[in-house]
């Protein structure tokens, strides 16, 4: 009896200077503010759009989207965007605003910035950057740490890589776990693993439904790894992002011969394993 009194006192006395440091720190306060704010899904890494293209006069349109963050306003927000001098894309040869100013109109949250791409102006081994800053806003403040974004304009050539392939491992490596090479065989196809598909996610952009190309299923009985890379004119890039569930980034690149319809692609993570293979696209 004792001790439960004893653990009764202790727990009023932690509760009451929980409640003592919550009062302190304004914890029971709602945040009343009001910013302005690109949209902080496309952040930190900003946005990546690519256009295919067909024509020296062609032009395409992109809505990059800005937040106001607080309750909708009665009278609408405007809000001044310019060019950062850091940008590698020029005005009038890679891309044109219509206007620095968006308005977020009386009563919602969200405004669309238009900027228009002169997509047929730009050659695909251009990498033009457009970065922009929200530089003031009439009726809110200037978010601090979301007022700034790098709108990456990348033009491609057409892509149709969508469908299903048969794999063909010119080499195979199993890895020794530390990055080393334990096991190689050539000219192999995993049984029951044979064929992997791809997905197109955004234009020039594809999923793969397992990105070790039947190794993992097929010879340590482990989930496929799903993954990405983009199609630049035939040249293929496994995306930043292209991780197994062990968290081991998997490095790839490759090429692509629509004339064919094959794909050849090479790659590895830290553990060694890795190879080259050679997808054939089916009927």
């Amino acid at each position: 009896m004792k001790i439960n009194k004893l653990y009764s006192v202790i727990l009023l006395f932690l509760m009451g200077a929980m409640a003592s440091c919550m009062n302190e720190s304004d914890f029971d306060k709602v945040w009343d503010g009001m910013e302005v704010e690109f949209d902080a899904s496309t952040l930190p890494n900003g946005v990546t759009q690519n256009f295919i293209r067909m024509n020296a006069m062609q032009t395409d349109q992109a809505n990059l989207q800005i937040n106001l963050v607080g309750a909708a306003q009665t009278t609408p927000v405007t809000v001044t965007v310019e060019a950062d001098p850091t940008s590698t894309a020029v005005n009038g040869v890679h891309y044109t605003l219509a206007s620095n100013t968006v308005t977020i109109p009386a009563g919602q949250v969200i405004a669309q910035l238009p900027v228009t791409v002169l997509t047929g102006n730009i050659l695909p081994t251009e990498t033009p950057n457009l970065v922009l800053k929200i530089t003031s806003a009439n009726g809110a403040k200037v978010s601090v740490n979301y007022n700034s974004l790098t709108y990456r304009i990348r033009v491609i050539c057409p892509s149709a890589l969508t469908g299903s392939y048969d794999v063909l491992w010119r080499t195979l490596n199993l890895g020794d776990g530390t990055g080393g090479v334990a096991q190689t065989a050539t000219n192999f196809t995993i049984a029951g693993f044979s064929t992997i598909s791809l997905t197109s996610t955004a234009t020039g952009v594809y999923t793969m439904s397992d990105m070790s190309f039947g190794m993992y299923p097929g010879l340590y009985s482990d989930t496929a790894p799903t993954g990405t890379f983009t199609d630049r004119c035939n040249v293929l890039t496994g995306a930043a992002a292209n991780r197994d569930r062990y968290n081991d980034p998997f490095t790839l690149s490759g090429v692509s011969t629509p004339a064919d319809g094959k794909i050849v692609i090479t790659w590895s993570n830290t553990y060694g394993d890795g190879g080259t293979v050679e997808l054939t696209k089916r009927p």
